[in-house]
């Protein structure tokens, strides 16, 4: 049996639950048969089934005998497992009817889709509203005709249900905004919930006697409840078997249905009741008491909003009983409507002797045309504004008034401000203008003004409308705040300036301000107190200079400062990283030569091979993290050629994304016509891999990845360091936690990382800005904490240059073989140097060894039968290039090789010379010796 079981492995493949079903299934009972005997046409699909991560059934054969994967279970819910393998019809016969046409329309071959799609499914043991958007796509069989299809499900319920109730929330608040009392309250609950009938077939509420466009009480007789026992948590009740209640948008009536009390201010004193009638086809709905409770809220809260309406035209009639200012009513003919008792209290008149006459009755006569010329004013064009005019008191005298009017209903409802001692201020303050005015006119390189009491401009210099820009008359008479800015407003600084003036006779500081273009500027201000011969103030003296020139060339000299140090931090770094990393190059090379070597002299011991294999795999960890730092300096050895971004990438994508996982799905966004790049392919990988291995790590609850690109035609200084040219922007966006300030500045510096003890080396970034200077490109990170990092790589496009020279391959793996030469084997590095000739003559070459490029130099000049020359690069006095280039004046054509870490500096003029990148082994050094012997020849 369990033979039997092994050998359906190939049909129902994997470990997925489905798959041991379906191996343990009687199929011989069916009427398929036999799996044995099952078409390849069935196979095929059914494999893809279970090894896929969406929601699948496959229907096969007349009767669609049905197949489903692990992801279907939960749709299908009681019906599993039993209904494997059962004919479709029977399988889902509560809604075959509603989907039979398109089956048969997947029979004749077309493929169908469905949006949504409202079914009541009985998986649960009763009838439940379920959504799904799903597509029938037709399976040929082996004979060309439809042998069954395949279903792609997405089940939408929550999806469909929850945008239902938060559209119901939203239109409840939108209809409840503009309710002022119980009836429109009422009207916009009718309104709003009328429209959501499938969650709530029907609607029942108090309003403390308001209800709605039902009998609120005959239905919540009929439902067995009284208000009296609704709590505010809200409660689920079962209605009376029977009843007559609504049915909403079903076939059957609801058989539960949720009473709550509506809140009062504070959630205390219920407001109200609300009973709705609940979904019959949503079972156990714990979500829907959370929703209620919204609903109840927001009608409690509307509640409260109309109670506070009215406590609020309460206060109106208190302010107008006890303000200071007169208020007053005046229609068209400026005849007297109301007045407030304020009225009296300033001009002395009893407020019935006023109202009923005309305002002219009470105004000084030169101030009668305009004060009616500013009425007819006010009825047709407009409100006044610190309209000033005189009005006669009851003793005889005139006072003046400062009007402020609005227009409602064709009346104009107006207050008024007695400001008589402050134009009386105001006369003595101007008695000393006219000398400051010609003390201070001629002054243009400071804004020196006066003030009054209240902050309004009363004098303008020079030198005011210069910085400000200014006229007087545009300014004089206006409030100095307009000069302050929105948020110094907001936070009363002007109020602030004036009272400290006030107090200490003296207010000083620096801030910005406003020109009358809006420009803002850098100033520096002086506020000094003004007062009369008894110590009183009547007014402020302002300074103000103009020191945003001096701000910016401070500012500017500090940014030169930072990006003075940062440069020389990130050179001396980088200088650093790259000797550092041609000292382990070295290091690294003896290690892993002589592992080579010992390899080939171990005793046949496992646990002996498997230490060695270790060592191996630590030093080559080594290596590639020196080829890191190696990046970060600018000193590796690239392999420059025209590269297809969306060719590469999508070369790439299927191991990307299963290295990341599926919680980070990778888009990409191209334009069909993207110019080629000039740079490495291995590094461009390596550094596309590391930003998209970055952006997973900054979005640990997943998030979607996009790799997009642009071709981009750069002017000189558009990107810092970049020359003018055509580049390709390429860009790596996450949507994760992002950056800070400080994290975004050191980031791409080595050895500084954010992802904890042993889970980076804070190499990836330098190494990806390394690689991208060395082609001629940059690369810049922008963020900000909270909204994803965008990793942005500039690429020169390719041009019509092309190398010369090719690097040895490191990844050849059959070691080739040549004949026994002499070779000169050159380095400063006594243990490298040992280990290189050691592998040269383990592969049957004589070695000669010279320490330094001089004594190379002088043995290539005594021996003739030197046949080949492996020299390091960097050398104390004279480099390995300079060594070739002294050989070539009575050597020519001799084969060399160059070995070096660093991957610029040893190119030789006019010759090939073979690159092998330290550090290497014995196949790859066996295979250059080929390739220079062979270049030679």
């Amino acid at each position: 049996m369990t033979a039997a079981i092994d050998d359906l492995a190939g049909i129902f493949p994997g470990a997925s639950d489905m798959a041991r079903v379906m191996r343990h299934h009687d199929w011989a009972e069916t009427p398929l048969g036999p799996p044995a005997q099952w078409s390849e046409a069935l196979k095929v699909p059914l494999r893809m089934l279970l090894s896929s991560k969406f929601e699948m059934w496959l229907g096969w054969g007349p009767d669609l005998h049905f197949f489903y994967n692990d992801a279907y279970v939960p749709t299908l819910g009681v019906k599993h497992p039993v209904m494997l393998g059962k004919p479709m019809r029977e399988v889902w016969s509560e809604v075959y009817d509603d989907v039979a046409d398109q089956i048969d329309r997947v029979r004749a071959g077309e493929a169908t889709w469905n949006e949504e799609l409202l079914l009541l499914l009985e998986r649960s043991g009763f009838p439940e509203e379920t959504y799904h958007s799903f597509s029938y796509s037709p399976l040929s069989d082996s004979d060309g005709t439809v042998g069954g299809l395949l279903c792609v499900v997405r089940e939408d319920t929550a999806h469909v249900v929850g945008r239902r109730r938060l559209e119901t929330l939203g239109a409840l608040g939108s209809s409840l905004s503009g309710a002022t009392d119980r009836a429109s309250i009422a009207e916009a609950i009718d309104t709003a919930l009328a429209g959501n009938r499938r969650d709530f077939p029907f609607v029942a509420f108090d309003l403390e006697g308001t209800t709605g466009s039902g009998e609120v009480s005959p239905t919540y007789s009929a439902a067995g409840v009284s208000p009296a026992d609704f709590a505010q948590s809200g409660t689920i009740i079962d209605l009376p078997q029977g009843s007559t209640l609504p049915r909403g948008a079903w076939d059957h009536p609801p058989t539960k249905a949720l009473a709550i009390a509506i809140p009062g201010p504070m959630a205390k004193d219920g407001a109200g009741s609300l009973l709705l009638g609940l979904n019959p086809y949503r079972g156990e709905d714990p979500d829907i008491l959370d929703v209620v409770r919204l609903i109840a809220a927001q009608i409690g809260g509307a509640l409260a909003n109309a109670a506070a309406v009215e406590v609020e035209r309460r206060r109106a009639d208190r302010i107008w009983s006890v303000s200071r200012d007169l208020i007053v009513v005046v229609d068209e003919q400026g005849i007297f409507q109301s007045v407030s008792p304020s009225w009296t209290r300033t001009l002395g008149h009893p407020t019935e002797q006023v109202v009923g006459r005309p305002i002219s009755d009470f105004m000084h006569p030169d101030d009668i045309a305009a004060s009616s010329d500013a009425l007819a004013h006010s009825m047709t064009k407009g409100n006044l504004t610190n309209y000033e005019n005189r009005f006669r008191a009851a003793d005889g005298s005139y006072r003046s008034m400062e009007w402020h009017t609005t227009l409602e209903d064709g009346l104009v409802y107006a207050y008024g401000r007695d400001v008589t001692e402050r134009r009386q201020v105001e006369q003595a303050l101007n008695s000393s203008q006219e000398q400051f005015r010609h003390l201070v006119q001629g002054v243009t390189d400071y804004a020196i003004y006066l003030i009054d009491l209240e902050g309004r401009v009363s004098s303008w210099n020079e030198g005011a409308r210069r910085i400000k820009g200014y006229e007087p008359e545009d300014i004089i008479g206006e409030h100095f705040s307009r000069f302050y800015t929105d948020e110094d407003r907001a936070h009363g600084e002007p109020v602030r300036a004036l009272e400290t003036a006030r107090q200490e006779g003296r207010f000083i500081a620096e801030g910005w301000r406003v020109r009358r273009n809006g420009e803002r500027f850098r100033a520096s201000v002086v506020i000094d107190a003004i007062r009369d011969d008894d110590g009183r103030p009547i007014g402020f003296a302002k300074i103000t200079r103009d020191i945003s020139e001096r701000e910016e060339a401070q500012k500017q000299l500090e940014i030169a400062r930072e990006a003075l140090f940062q440069s020389q931090k990130m050179d001396a770094i980088g200088q650093l990283t790259g000797g550092v990393a041609h000292d382990f190059n070295n290091l690294l090379m003896a290690v892993l030569s002589s592992l080579d070597l010992l390899r080939k002299r171990l005793p046949d011991d496992p646990l002996a091979h498997r230490l060695l294999n270790n060592a191996v795999e630590g030093a080559t960890r080594g290596a590639t993290l020196t080829q890191r730092m190696l990046a970060f300096a600018r000193r590796q050895e690239l392999d420059l050629h025209p590269i297809d971004l969306p060719q590469l990438l999508s070369g790439m994508s299927d191991l990307v994304q299963r290295s990341i996982g599926p919680e980070w799905p990778i888009s990409t966004n191209f334009p069909l016509k993207l110019p080629a790049v000039r740079a490495d392919a291995n590094q461009l990988e390596m550094a596309i891999l590391n930003l998209i291995v970055n952006a997973r790590d900054a979005s640990p609850s997943g998030g979607h990845i996009l790799i997009s690109a642009t071709s981009e035609l750069l002017r000189e200084g558009a990107v810092e360091d970049l020359p003018a040219g055509n580049y390709v922007r390429l860009v790596v966006k996450d949507r994760g936690t992002g950056m800070d300030a400080e994290t975004l500045r050191r980031a791409t510096e080595p050895f500084f990382t954010t992802k904890g003890v042993g889970k980076g080396t804070g190499l990836g970034l330098p190494m990806v800005h390394g690689m991208a200077r060395q082609i001629g490109g940059s690369f810049e990170l922008q963020s900000k904490a909270g909204d994803g990092v965008s990793a942005i790589l500039w690429l020169p496009a390719a041009g019509a240059e092309q190398r010369a020279a090719q690097p040895v391959e490191a990844s050849e793996d059959i070691a080739p073989s040549t004949s026994r030469l002499t070779i000169l084997a050159v380095d400063d590095d006594a243990l490298v140097l040992m280990n290189t000739a050691a592998l040269l003559e383990d592969l049957g070459h004589e070695v000669i060894e010279a320490e330094s490029a001089a004594a190379a130099l002088e043995m290539a000049r005594v021996r003739d039968d030197i046949d080949l020359i492996v020299t390091d690069q960097a050398m104390p006095d004279m480099t390995g290039v300079d060594l070739i280039t002294a050989v070539d004046g009575f050597r020519p054509h001799m084969p060399v090789i160059i070995a070096s870490g660093y991957g610029e500096g040893v190119d030789v003029p006019g010759r090939q010379v073979v690159r092998l990148s330290k550090p290497f082994n014995q196949k790859q050094l066996a295979k250059a010796i080929e390739t220079a012997v062979e270049a030679e020849r």
